[in-house]
């Protein structure tokens, strides 16, 4: 795929996402729009991430490679069964192929002139009132859903004080990044930290 590709598509670490996040806090934008995506590596569309891949690699026999390796399939009961969706999770190309799809997610946040982290699949946009992240948020799930064909856990996600949300298993008081206190979004992190490397975090 080559270094420089890879490179420009590398994931940062969780904690940078959060400092972004911090600094933004720090300018005034402090409601979150905290948006889930909806099994993301279960469901992301082959053809149009195939599309996207394409757009940034010219090597043919490489997007044969990504191609084949999408298409791996599952073993469900002992039988192979072709997977025409999805990513493998916990891959080595996962995390890569995701920041290639959601690329245009990020180009079109950065169109539109919002503050935002992202770190793979999980994101938050920042805004400076409650009514504007409504606005945003439904806005936003048109684009992802006509765009790119993925869908926001409604359940999931809420606009809300950025004191009330936990990030990639940090919390946020005022402008303060600290590790959430809550056990649910340290279980979160663990199994978001495994699905995008398939390394398992252990903690003494």
């Amino acid at each position: 795929m080559g270094r420089r590709t890879e490179m420009a598509y590398k994931a940062e670490f969780p904690g940078k996402s959060a400092q972004q996040c911090s600094n933004y806090i720090r300018h005034g934008y402090r409601v979150a729009v905290d948006a889930d995506l909806a099994t993301f590596f279960d469901t992301v569309d082959h053809d149009i991430l195939m599309n996207r891949v394409a757009g940034k690699v010219r090597d043919k026999r490489v997007l044969q490679l990504i191609g084949r390796y999408l298409r791996a399939g599952v073993m469900i009961d002992g039988r192979r069964q072709d997977t025409v969706r999805g990513v493998p999770q916990g891959g080595p190309l996962s995390p890569l192929l995701a920041n290639i799809l959601l690329d245009d997610l990020d180009k079109e946040l950065e169109r539109r002139g919002h503050r935002f982290a992202r770190y793979a699949d999980d994101f938050v946009i920042l805004v400076r009132s409650r009514r504007a992240g409504k606005r945003v948020m439904a806005s936003i799930c048109r684009f992802l859903s006509t765009t790119l064909k993925l869908a926001i856990n409604r359940e999931k996600s809420t606009v809300a004080s950025t004191n009330e949300i936990t990030f990639l298993g940090f919390a946020f008081k005022g402008s303060a990044i600290r590790w959430s206190n809550s056990n649910k979004a340290f279980v979160r992190f663990k199994q978001r930290l495994k699905e995008l490397t398939g390394v398992a975090f252990h903690n003494k």
